[in-house]
């Protein structure tokens, strides 16, 4: 019998691939609360959220933590329901209960009207505006975590990172899905960075795992990342994952994802102000953020032209919808920045 040689893929694997991704003590173990709302039929569902729905935390906690393991399912992660088998009456559950979530999610968000009837250009225009001058982009809990934040305070916020952005290849590639011409060019160009250039130790998420190493974390970080992680660390995330796995908003989700690129530079400056403070500035702990301040201006320039020079030119309907997933990205992110801001100082 002949034994194949290894090839030389075989030998480029990186040593910190053969950890799970992602890191969870219990990833996709429903929690009494989505376990009872899915158990429901449609009708005692709705009159579930409506009661829910007079306190403004507990609602948002109920979307969030349901749809963060309802994603973690979408995504067919190790651990989460139905990995690597199928249950076709809980799979209808879920995408029920999904659906129900996410218009709960979009009108709990409270986004703010945008201007109406604009051809792609000039929504482009606005688009570019738009990146200096929102809520989003000079929040205040940048600068705390670059002048004020403890050095544990500053690890729970890195942890917090890593979970916003622990699946983002995987993201991008479902923005790619249904869409056409330079706004598809963009996307997998961006995807293609996302995925080290097919280099596994440049894959952004290799570069996440770097920072568990190289902290000593990996184990703290998955017993927080299960048990201790707030709800609305996910907010952005679930918000984004709204738009890209519903068909009807592919155009929303570009648009998200625009405006978040934008804010990259800004926000990550501030993040390696903070770690530098901390003592927390060794080169496998700052890798992600440094190669972003840097790769993502160009990403952001690339989702903006893909869009202003879209063909076929994109109707304003579908304009709107891109300028809708920014306000999205913008209003979520508003709300998460301010619960971290008041979260991150008991640390």
């Amino acid at each position: 019998m002949t034994i194949l040689a290894l090839g030389p893929l075989a030998q480029e694997i990186p040593n910190l691939q053969d950890r799970d991704w992602p890191v969870g003590e219990h990833l996709g173990q429903l929690n009494s609360v989505l376990a009872h709302l899915i158990s429901l039929d449609i009708d005692a569902q709705r009159q579930f959220l409506a009661e829910s729905r007079g306190n403004s935390e507990q609602h948002g906690q109920l979307i969030n933590e349901g749809l963060g393991q309802i994603y973690d399912y979408i995504y067919g992660y190790s651990g989460a329901p139905c990995y690597n088998t199928t249950d076709d009456e809980l799979e209808i559950k879920f995408q029920q209960t999904k659906i129900l979530l996410e218009r709960e999610l979009i009108n709990w968000l409270e986004v703010p009207d945008f201007p109406r009837g604009l051809n792609q250009m000039d929504a482009a225009r606005y688009m570019h505006e738009l990146f200096g001058k929102n809520s989003g982009v000079f929040h205040e809990l940048y600068e705390y975590i670059a002048t004020s934040a403890s050095k544990e305070a500053v690890l729970t916020f890195l942890f917090t990172e890593s979970v916003r952005t622990e699946v983002v290849d995987d993201e991008v590639a479902f923005m790619i899905i249904g869409t056409q011409g330079s706004m598809k060019k963009a996307s997998v160009g961006n995807c293609w960075d996302e995925c080290g250039k097919g280099e596994l130790d440049g894959f952004h998420t290799y570069w996440l795992r770097m920072l568990l190493q190289q902290t000593n974390t990996w184990e703290k970080f998955a017993h927080y990342r299960s048990h201790l992680m707030p709800w609305f660390a996910k907010l952005t995330s679930n918000a984004f994952n709204v738009l890209l796995t519903r068909p009807g908003y592919k155009y929303a989700a570009y648009g998200n994802f625009t405006i978040g690129e934008s804010w990259v530079p800004p926000h990550f400056e501030k993040i390696l102000q903070g770690m530098k403070r901390v003592g927390l500035d060794h080169p496998d702990n700052t890798i992600y953020f440094e190669k972003h301040v840097h790769l993502d201006p160009y990403h952001t320039k690339d989702l903006l032209d893909g869009f202003a020079f879209q063909e076929p030119e994109l109707t304003v309907a579908e304009v709107e919808q891109v300028l809708f997933g920014a306000h999205v990205m913008i209003a979520a992110a508003t709300k998460q920045y301010e619960r971290m801001l008041d979260y991150l100082p008991s640390r």
